[in-house]
């Protein structure tokens, strides 16, 4: 292109210095040569930003893809984790219904009271939206419904999901914190003891609560833009 503007300038130039010519012929000359480098530079820039926007919007493509796969993952990680929390909520309300005379049999019998331990930690698949947003490329996303969804799930949904099961591992360990106190007395003592079992109370609320996050926050969404990633790449 470089070269091409050269060539039209030095035709400009010589039609200036043609002694030849007359004024009109030179105008004329000059205004077409003028004309030519104007439509190279106009279809170059133009050239120029359709293969950028191409090599951007296959860069979306790609990304989309990539992130679709996470969305799979983190609904059969959400359902993991719903199932985990419902069998460990189960439990402990079994624990919570069992009454003193109960817990005396279990006990007397040389039987033990199973308590569930199952923590709840990050199941989000992040790094492929991280890396994309870091690089500062989410603006290459062109449908911005899209990209709203997207911004809430990652940047609302995700740390809430992430909040809850910290709470609820906060409660759990509270639980733990319980049992280690009380070591030195009968394992019947701590499942009837009020605040212990006012500890439980709360893990199994908590736990409740999770999975109501999960069902009407989380999963949702991450449904609905699967279905939008979708339609974005069919088209």
């Amino acid at each position: 292109m470089q070269e091409e503007i050269t060539k039209h300038s030095e035709k400009i130039y010589k039609t200036v210095k043609n002694s030849e010519h007359t004024l009109g012929e030179k105008v004329k000359e000059i205004i077409i040569e003028i004309c030519i480098i104007v439509f190279a530079v106009t279809l170059s820039i133009g050239l120029h930003s359709w293969s950028e926007h191409r090599h951007q919007q296959e860069e979306v493509s790609v990304f989309l893809v990539n992130l679709k796969n996470d969305l799979k993952i983190d609904i059969q990680n959400i359902d993991n984790e719903k199932e985990a929390y419902q069998k460990s909520n189960i439990a402990y309300e079994k624990i919570l219904a069992l009454t003193p005379l109960q817990l005396d049999s279990i006990y007397k019998s040389k039987n033990k009271v199973n308590f569930p331990i199952h923590s709840h930690g990050h199941t989000m698949n992040i790094g492929n939206y991280e890396g994309f947003k870091s690089s500062g490329k989410i603006g290459y996303i062109e449908d911005e419904k899209l990209k709203q969804k997207m911004l809430t799930y990652y940047q609302i949904f995700v740390p809430a999901q992430d909040e809850v099961d910290k709470m609820y591992n906060d409660f759990l360990f509270k639980c733990f914190d319980k049992m280690i106190e009380n070591a030195d007395k009968p394992e019947e003592k701590l499942y009837s003891d009020p605040k212990f079992k006012k500890t439980v109370e709360f893990l199994v609320k908590l736990g409740k609560n999770n999975i109501r996050v999960y069902n009407e926050n989380t999963k949702p969404l991450a449904v609905e833009l699967i279905k939008d990633i979708e339609k974005e790449l069919n088209k």
